[in-house]
């Protein structure tokens, strides 16, 4: 049983579990579970997505009102969970 429970841990450390969520409708890759806001909005530059440090974040669920993210909030990422990040400027 020993051997097994050790080569499982070994498989997942090996290939770490992806987390995929979409930021402004793009699909942005996470491999890790827990993330701030700040995070989520870094990680999402460096994939690519032209937003800043400085946006203001959003949690998009189904017809609820928009959750606000701080940078320093720390939630935890799902599948497909969707987020909107926008200028600190935009009144919309």
């Amino acid at each position: 049983m020993q051997i097994e429970s050790r080569h499982d841990t070994e498989l997942l450390a090996k290939k770490p579990k992806t987390i995929t969520v979409t930021v402004n409708e793009r699909p942005i890759t996470f491999t890790k579970h827990k993330v701030t806001g700040l995070e989520i909005k870094q990680t999402a530059i460096q994939q690519g997505l032209a937003i800043q440090e400085d946006f203001v974040l959003f949690e998009v669920k189904g017809n609820s009102p928009l959750k606000q993210i701080g940078d320093c909030e720390t939630i935890a990422l799902h599948e497909g969970q969707k987020f909107c990040a926008t200028a600190p400027d935009d009144n919309s």
